[in-house]
């Protein structure tokens, strides 16, 4: 199964990338083959830039499990396997790319909530985005400097910009909330990700952004 656009578009941490145990292949991918959690089965992950191809094995067989790839295939033994990929993918992205862990959490919950695949849409940006089936974006997940927010700081932080009702728009707290930054204020806030946020404010937040995006 190829997981598209799963990581940044910018260069691997090739030092973490070893110490997860990949290997450098001669076509520029980097490639991993471990047990699986699942008795019986081994998964093998292949990174090409942002993407990665994941793939798994009866070890008993030694013939590749198809139903993997079937995305509409919903047995226990399957969703044990891509809930298991996916973690560590997650993983390879905090400790590989730089994606923080509040992203990642965000990520998680759009894709378990919504069953959404974030994607890249910028070259060379960490930017992420969040769409309907439609394809309409309910968020967008940028690394900014917090002078964009009005925050005292000089370093970097996570925000998720997301669509919100009136009430919030021109109530932001500033804690958490704020006009929204590379997005019409009228209609979209700026929420900060650090590890404060409760994670129930976030939640609904998503969910008033995926709600009010037609």
């Amino acid at each position: 199964m190829l997981y598209s656009s799963c990581f940044p578009n910018v260069p691997a941490d090739e030092t973490a990338l070893r110490a997860l145990g990949f290997l450098p292949q001669k076509d520029g991918s980097f490639l991993l083959e471990k047990p699986s959690e699942k008795p019986g089965f081994s998964i093998t992950y292949r990174i090409e830039g942002s993407s990665c191809r994941v793939d798994v094995t009866d070890t008993e067989s030694g013939w590749e499990y198809d139903l993997f790839n079937v995305p509409s295939s919903g047995g226990a033994t399957v969703l044990f396997l891509r809930a298991e990929a996916e973690n560590f993918l997650v993983r390879v992205g905090e400790e590989c790319f730089g994606v923080r862990p509040n992203r990642a959490e965000v990520l998680r919950y759009c894709k378990e909530t919504y069953g959404t695949e974030a994607d890249y849409p910028f070259q060379d940006s960490n930017a992420q985005v969040v769409r309907k089936p439609s394809g309409k974006w309910y968020g967008l997940l940028m690394t900014i400097p917090a002078e964009k927010l009005g925050l005292s700081r000089s370093t970097e932080v996570d925000v998720i910009n997301l669509k919100a009702t009136p009430e919030r728009i021109v109530n932001p707290d500033y804690r958490y909330i704020f006009p929204a930054w590379h997005m019409n204020r009228k209609y979209w806030i700026s929420v900060l990700l650090d590890s404060n946020i409760p994670t129930e404010l976030l939640q609904t937040l998503i969910d008033e952004s995926y709600g009010l995006v037609k």
